[in-house]
């Protein structure tokens, strides 16, 4: 894929960004992480706005306790329940007062998603249910819900640390089953496959 890049000087940005930013996340998933950041923040110099790309690039930063920056880069972004899950999230590692006033947001947006019936942002939902209001079992529901309509890296790892929270041995089998043959190969997913249940 970098290769295309070096064929293609004259590509537009947003292109270029798009590219840089699946760069980024191939790295990431291969565990090689001075590559990954180069690539988001040569991604991030081209398109600081994308919400993709800062959405990714916030999750990374997480995975590596680097809560201070994803403060800095989301400061001004907190217009999605994504982005403002991630800016929350990076509060609470920091112990910061701020993040009270954030779940009280997301908690607001979450159940008004709900009462219009709209489940867009299940992933979102049962990552705060998970990691902010420690519902164990309600997050595993909101996973599994989530996954039936999409089957991406991130949701497979959510449902993956929602399983492993909850203790429940039959969606850990389904995880790796999916893994095998789908032949996904990610380092988060596998260390966290090496975990025993509680």
């Amino acid at each position: 894929m970098a290769a295309l890049l070096v064929r293609q000087p004259d590509a537009r940005p947003e292109v270029r960004a798009w590219v840089l930013s699946m760069l980024a996340e191939m790295a990431a998933r291969a565990g090689f992480d001075d590559a990954a950041e180069a690539h988001f923040r040569a991604a991030l110099a081209i398109d600081p706005d994308d919400h993709y790309l800062l959405t990714a690039y916030a999750d990374w930063l997480l995975d590596q306790q680097r809560a201070v920056e994803v403060v800095r880069l989301l400061e001004r972004q907190q217009r999605s329940d994504a982005l403002l899950l991630r800016h929350a999230l990076a509060l609470r590692a920091l112990d910061s007062p701020l993040a009270g006033g954030e779940v009280e947001q997301l908690r607001a947006r979450f159940a008004a998603s709900r009462l219009r019936g709209d489940r867009a942002h299940l992933r979102e939902e049962a990552r705060f249910t998970l990691e902010i209001l420690g519902d164990r079992p309600q997050a595993l529901a909101l996973a599994r819900e989530n996954w039936k309509v999409q089957k991406e890296v991130p949701d497979l790892r959510l449902l993956l640390q929602a399983s492993l929270a909850a203790g429940d041995a039959a969606t850990l089998a389904d995880v790796r089953r999916w893994l095998v043959r789908s032949r996904t190969e990610d380092v988060v997913i596998s260390r966290l496959l090496s975990q025993e249940l509680p």
